[in-house]
């Protein structure tokens, strides 16, 4: 049982209808009273055979005396300091080498000296270590999570240790969990956190900061000395992690800064960390693994965060245009189609293109309401250009997310039918990219769309993610030659050989071709050599509003036969 020091006090006093031995002895508790010269004047026996003692080996002397090791270096120092000369109450928890034990020890100033009273806490203070440990555990990967990435930081920058963070986040986790589920995705983090965490040395560190991305910590004399190590930790991230026979590929951005040159505060280097991450995912590639910190992106962070205001602001589509820009036959000159490109139409910065929103828009979770906005405007222009007398397809860009919208197909029959239109005047243009993300996702939803009349177009194709095995299982109707390509017909590189490969490739697969990003009348020469059927691009005209549109593809030829502007 437990004491009350103000019963122990009357007790002592008076003796005062208490057992006062029975009392003591009984409790588990030790328990020894000192006068104001630390003299025990009593103490009961737990208090003597935790010492080794009897009573009458304690009471008279001092703990200087008594005590079997310094006792200037014991638990009890302190406190019988605080509570005989400076007469406070105290309570505090210490090791005891005497007993091997933790102690809880409470000690209180009484009339005449002080009473002490010690009981076991060791296991209490075992689970308030796991506990703190928990704290700082993350529990699914084993490592330390951000909130021991913190305690990490701040230690070495107070012993002022030069240090690189670098911030580790995998591309495209989400298409790992939501194509082969978040059991599947979780073995994944254990097989990444035990690779990294295998190969550390010394004092560097591997974390878990988030769902998805890990932190290192590697001290160094030099930022190109940490960040030489840090490149080759990543080398054991490149095999695909295989799980029940299932070859996964991991790709991962990485961005870092260094300390004290970026700062010393954890959550600033962190923040630091974060935007080098951030442009990493954007821009970097395998060749260039490890994104440094620029003093720039905080400027880019903030023009982006106001940018992104500004976004959420219009989805309505206020500000949002359609331009039209041709694509024309190369044999003939006519007009064989035009593809439908978006445009923001800032009031402060003007005219902004695809690329200067878009890739934040999909950040954001924007793009199904910026690709439902140009779905309603495309084929409100398919009916304009109709009633000009065109029956050409007016082609327009989804993004991933629009594709995988089961309910996209049914959408597209009730509003063309609204309008009027015959499905043929739709061209619906996919990059080769978000094909091949999900082969037979993509080839469901391609099937509905073509079984409707739709006409589909592979766009930026030749970039590299597509199989040959792949291409004759998608329902299309034309495939665009990435400008990559058609910029290189100028050079002398083998852009020349890979355009004559898609040309023959797609014809003998019945299949059209358009080149895109022409910008020169060489270029276009050489298109033609190589059978390739249209052609866009400045070389040609640059995209245009409708009414300009109108007259550009009235000036041009006509086309022979009873579908003039068919390709």
């Amino acid at each position: 049982m437990k004491l009350d020091p103000n019963d122990l006090l009357l007790a002592l006093e008076t003796g005062g209808g208490l057992n006062l031995e029975t009392l003591l002895n009984d409790a588990s508790e030790a328990v020894v009273f000192v006068d104001g010269d630390w003299i025990a004047r009593y103490c009961n026996a737990t208090f003597a055979s935790n010492l080794g003692l009897a009573p009458n080996q304690i009471i008279g002397r001092t703990p200087f005396e008594y005590t079997p090791t310094d006792f200037k270096r014991s638990i009890f120092y302190d406190a019988c300091y605080k509570c005989v000369v400076e007469r406070q109450a105290t309570s505090q928890v210490g090791f005891s080498t005497v007993l091997n034990r933790w102690l809880m020890i409470r000690a209180y100033p009484v009339r005449g000296g002080g009473l002490l009273l010690a009981n076991d806490a060791t296991d209490s203070v075992v689970k308030a270590y796991h506990l703190a440990q928990a704290a700082v555990r993350d529990e699914l990967t084993g490592l330390g999570n951000k909130l021991a990435l913190e305690q990490r930081v701040e230690e070495m920058a107070t012993r002022m240790e030069p240090f690189t963070l670098a911030l580790l986040g995998l591309r495209r986790f989400r298409e790992i969990n939501e194509t082969h589920g978040y059991a599947t995705g979780d073995l994944v983090l254990m097989e990444l956190a035990s690779r990294l965490q295998s190969a550390t040395r010394g004092t560097e560190a591997v974390f878990r900061v988030s769902g998805d991305e890990f932190a290192l910590v590697v001290n160094g004399p030099s930022p190109e000395s940490t960040h030489e190590r840090i490149r080759l930790l990543l080398t054991l991230l490149h095999p695909p992690v295989v799980i029940e026979g299932l070859r996964i590929p991991v790709s991962v951005g990485v961005g870092t800064v260094n300390s004290p040159v970026h700062g010393d505060a954890f959550g600033l280097l962190l923040k630091r960390a974060g935007l080098a991450l951030g442009e990493a995912k954007r821009v970097a590639s395998q060749a260039l693994p490890v994104m440094p910190f620029r003093m720039d992106l905080e400027l880019a962070a903030k023009h982006r965060l106001v940018l992104e205001q500004e976004l959420r602001q219009c989805l309505d589509g206020s500000q949002f245009t359609l331009l039209l820009q041709p694509k024309v036959c190369l044999n003939t000159g006519a007009v064989v189609g035009a593809e439908a490109l978006i445009r923001w139409v800032h009031p402060k910065r003007g005219i902004l293109s695809p690329g200067a929103f878009l890739p934040l828009a999909r950040e954001i979770g924007a793009m199904r309401t910026i690709d439902a906005w140009v779905l309603r405007q495309a084929i409100s222009l398919c009916a304009q250009l109709r009633d000009f007398g065109a029956t050409f397809p007016l082609s327009i860009n989804l993004s991933a997310d629009a594709l995988g919208d089961v309910m996209l197909p049914e959408r597209l029959i009730r509003d063309l039918a609204t309008a009027g239109l015959p499905a043929s005047m739709l061209e619906i243009e996919i990059p080769e990219g978000d094909l091949m993300a999900d082969v037979q996702a993509s080839v469901r939803t391609l099937e509905a769309l073509a079984n409707m009349g739709v006409r589909l177009s592979i766009d930026d194709f030749g970039t590299g993610y597509s199989s040959f095995a792949y291409l004759a299982q998608f329902p299309v109707h034309t495939l665009k030659i990435d400008r990559s390509f058609v910029i290189g017909l100028s050079g002398s590189g083998p852009s020349r050989k890979i355009v004559k490969g898609i040309v023959r490739l797609a014809h003998s697969l019945g299949l059209d071709v358009v080149a895109e990003g022409a910008e020169d009348e060489n270029q276009l020469v050489q298109l033609q050599r190589l059978k390739c059927d249209a052609v866009q691009g400045f070389a040609v005209a640059p995209a245009m509003p409708l009414p300009q549109f109108r007259a550009f593809a009235a000036s041009r030829p006509a086309v022979a036969g009873p579908d003039p502007f068919a390709i």
